[in-house]
């Protein structure tokens, strides 16, 4: 008897074609990329969007949030400043006695400020509202945390790193 040799089949053991199957599954599912450190740099005049914006639990697990208001100093020397004598001697004890009256929250402020703009510099950006992912990836002009969050992660996925 003769056979032909496109009757012949092979015998795939089911567990491979499993295997090769959830292979082909798990790949075309996205993976969920969280980042390490995420950093905003804004302004009191470009809030950042939304209280779930800063909120650690709505950004799922990421390790580090700073928020850095750019324009800290501005705001506290303007606080000092306001309404001052014209007389230069007494507006500096004017000054003086504000500042060591200045709430606790007003130098962690200016201290933050200091900090990014010291950033802002190292990373080389020029504009803001930024937000800023493990200091590699910068999405400009988005003050939600959540659309920036979406945007590192197509970015992520499409390979760069």
């Amino acid at each position: 008897m003769i056979r032909n040799s496109h009757s012949i089949r092979f015998i795939v053991p089911v567990w491979i074609v499993l295997a090769i199957f959830s292979g082909v599954v798990q790949a075309s599912r996205p993976v969920e990329v969280h980042p390490y450190l995420v950093e905003v740099f804004t302004t009191t005049d470009s809030p950042i969007a939304g209280e779930g914006g800063i909120n650690k639990q709505a950004l799922r697990g990421e390790k580090e949030f700073h928020v850095y208001e750019l324009d800290g100093i501005r705001s506290t020397e303007a606080k000092l400043s306001k309404g001052l004598p014209a007389d230069p001697e007494q507006s500096k004890l004017v000054v003086l006695q504000r500042y060591k009256k200045l709430h606790e929250e007003d130098p962690a402020q200016m201290q933050s400020a200091t900090k990014g703009l010291g950033k802002t510099m190292q990373y080389g950006v020029d504009r803001y509202p930024i937000i800023v992912f493990d200091g590699q990836a910068v999405v400009y002009g988005v003050t939600d945390v959540q659309t920036a969050l979406a945007h590192y992660r197509v970015w992520r996925r499409e390979g760069k790193r």
